[in-house]
């Protein structure tokens, strides 16, 4: 007990070397005399009764007493009119019940009415009702079902009445509560300790507290044992009573003038859990089911006009769908800058993440086919919500509220609708985007002129909102345009630069317009650097064949030299000015340009050139510490322009005449010095993130050098930006960026590692990239289990196959996996889930402490972890050793007959499922799972399990099934749809899913389809109608499943995008899940079934024809393999189909 040595207790010697009953004999005929023995003796004697206890291990004939002897004797302790006897005797019964037997006695004894006695006495006496509380919590341990109602009404009082008494114990006891309804449910509803927790979730305005609270009422809907003890339509609904109820009052006490005030609390306290609810399987089935359902009611309120209300409603939809949330404004541009991904973030500062922090953000994962189970969710979320009216309740809160809540609902619908687009499958989203109602309000002179203007200007900022989606997200900062830059247009560049430049451009005119833009610029009238027309500046040194070589104009050196004077280092001009001075990105273009007019000019440029660089070069040299004079003050480089300085030294790097101008002035012998100086962190990040490396050369050497040898700060960033240049695409990354990573395996900093691990599991998404980490054949057996994951991906292709199976490996892995690694699969995506879904942290290091964090992730992905039975099935061994081992029927068996009594049971369920899934991932498993007919059992799971975990677990696994296109159709068959789109494909062409032929040119349009209809099952079952090749190019390969990268020799570039990213969403989510449909039992046609039937016997030239038949309005990659009977359409999703059914 804390501080119980400074209470006053008497010392009271214990001898343990005399026989234990003696010392127990003695203890206990002091606690139990009422008279001749102090307060504080006693104290003492309880103390060393813990002490005994300890040193005889509980061993009842040792202590010469029996238990109940011992109790009768410690509960007058109880009894004594001092607070810390009363402690000290509640310590001694905690280290005293250590099993069901002890526990038993005492409650025979009814010593829980003294505990009760103990936490209900008096408020102040803090340290006895925390050894109450204490004592408490040992006795849930022990054996919760023994746990007596006395104690569980006392613990419901407090969490009843406590916040209101400001009792400091109102926690601790809410917390028990919680813990003792996860062990023993019945008695805490039968108390009524589901009400408190509940009211408890409205009362807590700490997002972790209030998260773990409504957890466990979610906990006890999941499992039809516990459920039970929840009153269906009541209980979880009290959440959203203070949006649902615009009299709630929490509290009759609460002053008036406090109304407001407390109001705003509960909005807060409902938001969170709220959010909490919908982050779970239990809670989205309870609050989507149909009828009156909770989000019914909460999508109803927006159609009342109250603005409090819709304010508070609106947050709440942003966070459940994960999107950031815009400033408070009436600026319809302002709020969307708010949440634009490209907006400035702190961590981007060169001081911070810098680049490698940018483009994590900005650049796209390289994953194309992998799930992302976030999509999964937030599918299944989003289809329940438009069920519900969504789209038609934001849109009466866009016509109807005042300028800023209408500008905050226009953006969420304009994220919904695209969010509907990316994620839902076509047949669930196409009618979405008509819009019929804003788009009629908006023409109807029936409404009043404000509501008309309104809908009117949503029309336009949804125009607005999809531009800026079309253009995706943008770099904000020069470094990593430069980069993306670089990549994307070296090729082109490279042959522009060889191209002779002497044609139409030099002509009279051209020449007149080029001198008079000179003369506008007013460089050559003044000095004032900054007063120059900057625009034109970088006009002129953009003028197509315009250098010093072909205009030997003295105006023009001239130009040059004014220019060249302000940009060197030694003239403190462009160096001095600050790093966030309004011209700063401007002038750093010009100068970016200007090095590259100087090279495009050869000899006459050289010497200018020259001039400049070696300056730069002097100023890095005395300013790094590199020579004595001055040491580099840090706030300098981070403050101002100078370090843009490096940029235009990326610019030279990435042409080949630009690279030997940098090896004559010394540059990257300047760089490789400063890789070994101290306390240069900012100088080599600006180094790692500039310089070109698509060229073998000194480039690379610098990196390499950065990535082994600087510090450890100076590594993680030169690792991180190696994510980046894999991101970007730059040119041959798989010769020679696989191998700086493979090397930093082996760093000594295990953050390093780690990092490099994870960018190689990135980077393996690229067939290319895998083979040459193949080639490497790096140990990665340190790197504990995500070593082991990335192992396991060399199973995938028949190389990395063949070099696992000679060494035994693949054979010692399924043993493994049988046994113990299927298991903690689910406990890896499970932690996963949870990381990207709530407040937990992953525990550091094996801290087994569970960390917590205020704020959720704003859109984590959670790409589906490598599993050995999914990187099998990609080759035809591998799928014929899954078959000789007997896998496939013994996980079946699991899933039609699991045991769900148990949480080991389920969890063996659950480990079934995704092993399944994974098989199902390619079409050689997907054979097996239709050969053993365990789909639909599958499906019969995620629509009926009584085990709500279960389903969603279910969901997921079909969307890894519906991977490929063949999974996708026998999905479909059973009235499951799925995306059939690369996640890469902003803009998706969708074929119209119908059988008979087109009539018109009209019906072109996407039409609603019967979800059951028989057409679709009947065209999957026949062998020889022939099918639309949907978002796949069909492959001669036998076995080539899907989704993989290869070169098919038609469209080469778009072919990188045909694979399906799946997500996956049930036809009538109205009514929960579908009524599942019987599948055939018949075997599954093999890949090369299909391809007969579909582009057989046609001729390059018709295939090529065929698939440029169609129509489309965006400038969007589209993918490759659509058959040429089905004309399709692609608008602007905000823009209303002509004749689409609604």
């Amino acid at each position: 007990m804390r501080g119980r040595n400074d209470s006053g207790e008497e010392n009271v010697p214990l001898d343990l070397t005399r026989e234990p009953s003696d010392n127990m004999r003695e203890i206990l005929q002091n606690v139990a005399k009422s008279h001749g023995v102090s307060n504080m003796r006693k104290l003492g004697h309880l103390n060393n009764f813990v002490k005994l206890l300890n040193s005889v291990s509980h061993c009842e004939e040792k202590l010469g007493f029996t238990y109940e002897e011992i109790i009768i004797c410690l509960r007058v302790a109880l009894l004594n009119e001092v607070k810390e006897v009363r402690a000290a005797g509640l310590r001694a019964l905690r280290y005293l019940i250590h099993d069901n037997s002890v526990l038993q006695k005492v409650l025979q004894l009814q010593v829980d009415y003294l505990i009760s006695r103990c936490i209900d006495i008096q408020q102040s006496n803090e340290v006895e009702r925390t050894q109450a509380l204490r004592l408490v919590r040992k006795m849930i341990t022990v054996n919760a079902e023994l746990f007596p109602s006395s104690l569980t009404n006392t613990l419901i009082a407090v969490g009843n009445d406590g916040l209101q008494e400001r009792d400091r114990m109102v926690r601790a006891c809410i917390a028990i509560i919680c813990e003792l309804a996860l062990k023993n449910p019945k008695i805490v509803a039968q108390r009524g300790g589901l009400s408190t927790i509940l009211k408890n979730v409205i009362d807590c305005q700490l997002s972790r507290i209030n998260e773990a609270l409504i957890t466990t009422i979610l906990h006890l809907l999941n499992h039809p044992h516990t459920r039970q003890y929840i009153r269906a339509d009541v209980e979880l609904e009290q959440i959203l009573a203070p949006y649902t109820d615009f009299h709630y009052r929490h509290s009759p006490d609460t002053a008036e003038a406090q109304i407001k005030e407390d109001r705003e609390a509960r909005f807060l306290a409902s938001k969170m859990a709220i959010i909490a609810a919908f982050r779970s399987w239990s809670g989205i089935i309870n609050l989507c089911k149909s009828g009156n359902s909770g989000v019914q009611s909460l999508i109803g309120l927006l159609c009342i006009p109250n603005m409090e209300v819709r304010k508070a409603l609106l947050e709440v939809m942003y966070e459940i769908f994960r999107l950031p949330v815009p400033l408070v404004t009436g600026d319809f541009e302002e709020a969307l800058h708010s949440v634009d991904p490209s907006k400035f973030q702190d961590s981007w500062r060169l001081s911070d993440g810098f680049v490698a922090a940018e483009a994590k953000v900005i650049l796209p994962h390289r994953a194309r086919s992998r799930p992302d189970l976030m999509d999964n969710y937030l599918a299944l979320l989003l289809s329940a919500f438009i069920n519900s009216g969504l789209l038609e309740g934001l849109v009466e809160v866009v016509t109807s509220s005042d300028g800023q809540i209408s500008v905050r609902a226009t953006i969420l619908l304009g994220e919904l609708l695209h969010m509907a687009n990316t994620i839902l499958p076509h047949s669930h989203s196409h009618h979405l985007h008509c819009l019929p109602t804003l788009i009629n309000m908006a023409a109807s002179f029936d409404i009043s002129q404000e509501k008309r203007l309104r809908a009117s200007a949503a029309v336009n900022h949804l125009k607005r909102f999809h531009e800026k989606k079309r253009r995706g997200p943008q770099p904000y900062s020069l470094y990593l345009d430069h980069i993306l830059h670089r990549t994307s247009n070296s090729t082109h560049k490279r042959e522009q630069h060889q191209r002779p430049q002497k044609d139409i451009y030099i002509m009279k005119d051209t020449e007149e317009a080029l001198m008079m833009n000179l003369r506008d610029s007013q460089i050559l009238n003044h000095k004032q650097n900054l007063d120059w027309n900057w625009i034109l500046i970088i006009t002129i040194l953009k003028w197509p064949n315009v250098n010093l070589r072909n205009n030997k104009d003295e105006q023009m050196h001239k130009f040059v030299r004014r220019l060249l004077y302000f940009y060197k280092p030694s003239s403190k001009l462009y160096s001095a000015l600050e790093v966030d001075h309004a011209k700063a990105r401007q002038l750093t273009v010009a100068g970016c340009q200007f090095n590259q007019f100087l090279l495009d000019s050869e000899d006459d440029g050289q010497a200018y050139l020259e001039e400049l660089v070696k300056d730069i070069v002097q100023w890095l040299t005395s300013s790094s510490g590199l020579k004595s004079e001055r040491s580099l003050h840090s706030n300098g480089l981070l403050s101002t322009l100078s370090q843009h300085y490096f940029l235009f030294l990326g610019t030279l790097s990435a042409q080949p005449a630009g690279v030997k101008m940098l090896e004559k002035c010394g540059v990257f012998q300047c760089l490789l010095s400063l890789c070994s100086v101290k306390n240069q962190d900012h100088l080599l990040k600006l180094t790692v993130s500039t310089l070109d490396y698509s060229r073998d050369g000194l480039a690379r050497v610098i990196l390499s050098k950065i990535l082994t040898a600087a510090t450890d700060n100076c590594r993680l960033y030169a690792t991180k930006h190696l994510r980046v240049l894999l991101r970007a695409n730059v040119e041959f990354f798989s010769n020679w960026g696989m191998e700086l990573l493979v090397t930093q395996l082996h760093d000594h900093n295990k953050t390093v590692s780690m990092e490099a691990l994870d960018i190689l599991d990135e980077a393996c998404e690229e067939k290319a990239n895998l083979h040459a980490l193949i080639h490497m054949k790096p140990a990665l057996s340190h790197l504990g289990e995500k070593g082991l994951l990335l192992l396991l991906r060399f199973l995938s292709i028949p190389k990395g196959f063949s070099f696992l199976n000679e060494r035994g490996y693949v054979s010692k892995q399924l043993d493994k996996w049988q046994k113990v690694y299927n298991l903690k699969y689910v406990d890896m995506i499970e932690e996963q889930l949870n990381e990207a879904l709530t407040t937990y942290r992953k525990p550091v290091d094996g801290d087994n402490y569970v960390r917590r964090s205020n704020q959720r992730l704003q859109r984590p992905n959670v790409f589906l972890p490598v599993h050995l039975y999914g990187q099998l099935v990609h080759d035809k061994t591998g799928c014929l050793l899954l078959e000789a081992q007997g896998v496939i029927p013994d996980l079946s068996y699991t899933v039609r007959s699991p045991v769900l009594d148990k949480w080991e049971g389920i969890k063996q369920l659950k480990a079934a499922l995704w092993a399944l899934g994974n098989i199902g991932s390619s079409n050689w498993g997907l054979n097996l799972l239709q050969e053993e007919n365990v789909i639909p059992d599958i499906i019969a799971l995620a629509q009926h399990c009584e085990v709500l975990s279960i389903r969603g677990t279910c969901v997921y696994v079909l969307g890894v099934i519906s991977r490929t296109r063949q999974g996708s159709d026998v999905l479909k068959a059973l009235g499951w749809d799925s995306v059939r789109h690369s996640r890469r494909q902003q803009w998706p062409v969708v074929p119209d899913e119908v059988d008979a032929p087109l009539p018109s040119e009209l019906s072109s349009v996407p039409s609603t389809l019967s979800l059951n209809s028989e057409s679709t099952s009947s065209r999957h079952n026949s062998e020889s109608e022939s099918q639309p090749s949907l978002y796949f190019m069909d492959d001669d390969r036998e076995g080539l499943d899907m989704y993989e990268d290869s070169s098919l020799g038609i469209h080469t570039k778009t072919s990188k995008d045909r694979s399906p990213f799946t997500i996956l969403t049930p036809s009538h989510l109205r009514n929960r899940f579908l009524n599942s449909l019987s599948l055939p039992s018949k075997k599954g046609r093999s890949p090369s079934d299909t391809k007969i039937t579909t582009n057989a016997g046609k001729s390059f030239e018709e295939l090529r024809l065929m698939r440029r038949n169609r129509t489309i309005t965006e400038p969007s990659s589209y993918s490759p393999g659509h058959s040429g009977n089905h004309h399709r359409t692609l608008v602007p999703w905000w823009v209303e189909r002509v004749g689409s059914p609604h």
